[in-house]
């Protein structure tokens, strides 16, 4: 297997910085670059054009790995795209009970996702196309599921769960009651300009009415624990600040409110929040720092991205095959006081 400065030389070409004008600014990549640095640039630069036969063989090792889910991630999800699809199969006007509607369609839609993974997974379509159904779980075998059958049952266990609480919630009949005109459907993926930077905004589930915008985001929280390589971080304030932001553009002086729902083993986690755009120092800062790691002037080496020193998060990283050359520290190693301020 080639080694980590390989890998970057295959990645990138030296000697031609990156234009800020073309650099987007993301919370995913602002987390992950504060969590492990060598995982930003598998998931950021190395993944990139992976997905070409011609690349190299690690540019599609990292483009395969960027694309493994955690279940929790995989039902979050599944979860939100399904009420989306269901929020728009209701719109036609209809003599049925919208709520009753709104439920039996979001049932319908999270079915098909299941039925998609269970064949997906049954056929390995990810090693063919790794945007296909997939686990870390799975691929790296934890040991949390003996097989793609018996993690889909928990799947489904859990959604049978949530439609338990859904239907108690008070979420339903909300999301129901909005004029089918207010909802900014299907989400989408936005960019727009903000502290100098371009901003990429994920999909949001929203609607605009009377001078008030509504979002949803639910989130499943099973595993307890987050790894490296996702740069996903739902809990955190950053991603509704950027809406926020972005929101303070499109519909100014307008009111933003944020459902956030967390799906755990202990039941529904629920607030809501009136976020403030983000803050552009922030931004700046953030994107600085990132600019100035790819535009190194003595170039990509592997000093640039160290080793991360944390077993726990080594473990649950979706690279961590590609960090093979260098294990993943032991679990009393990581409790250790390190002398080499997390850096080999």
């Amino acid at each position: 297997m080639p080694d980590f400065l390989r890998w970057l030389l295959n990645a990138a070409k030296t000697g031609k910085p990156l234009p800020p004008g073309e650099f987007i600014w993301s919370p995913g990549k602002h987390f992950l670059f504060r969590q492990c640095q060598r995982a930003w640039f598998f998931r950021h630069y190395l993944a990139q054009g992976g997905w070409n036969d011609l690349s190299s063989d690690p540019s599609m090792h990292a483009y395969l790995l960027k694309y493994l889910s955690t279940v929790d991630s995989w039902m979050s999800t599944v979860l939100e795209e399904s009420l989306a699809d269901a929020l728009l199969d209701i719109m036609p006007p209809s003599d049925g009970e919208r709520t009753a509607r709104l439920t039996e369609a979001f049932q319908i839609r999270i079915s098909s996702h299941l039925i998609h993974a269970r064949e997906d997974l049954a056929r390995e379509e990810y090693l063919n196309d790794p945007k296909r159904t997939s686990f870390l779980e799975l691929y790296y075998d934890t040991g949390e599921y003996r097989s793609a059958s018996e993690l889909l049952s928990v799947v489904q266990n859990r959604f049978a769960d949530f439609f338990r609480c859904w239907g108690d919630s008070g979420e339903p009949s909300e999301l129901a009651s909005m004029d089918p005109l207010s909802w900014r459907l299907p989400p989408e993926y936005r960019t727009f300009p903000y502290a100098g930077q371009q901003i990429s905004l994920r999909p949001w589930i929203y609607a605009v009415r009377r001078r008030m915008i509504k979002a949803w985001t639910f989130q499943f929280n099973f595993s307890g624990e987050s790894g490296a390589g996702s740069g996903e971080n739902r809990q955190s304030d950053l991603p509704s600040q950027v809406l926020a932001a972005w929101c303070a553009r499109k519909y100014p002086e307008f009111e933003l409110r944020v459902r956030k729902i967390q799906i755990t083993p202990e039941g529904w986690i629920s607030r809501t929040d009136r976020p403030e755009p983000i803050d552009e120092d922030l931004i700046v800062r953030s994107a600085y720092e990132m600019l100035e790691t790819v535009n190194h002037p003595g170039g990509l080496t592997a000093e640039l991205f160290p080793r991360l020193q944390t077993a726990p998060v080594c473990a649950r990283c979706r690279f961590r095959q590609l960090c093979e050359t260098q294990p993943v520290p032991p679990e009393e190693a990581a409790a250790a006081p390190s002398e080499s301020n997390g850096s080999k």
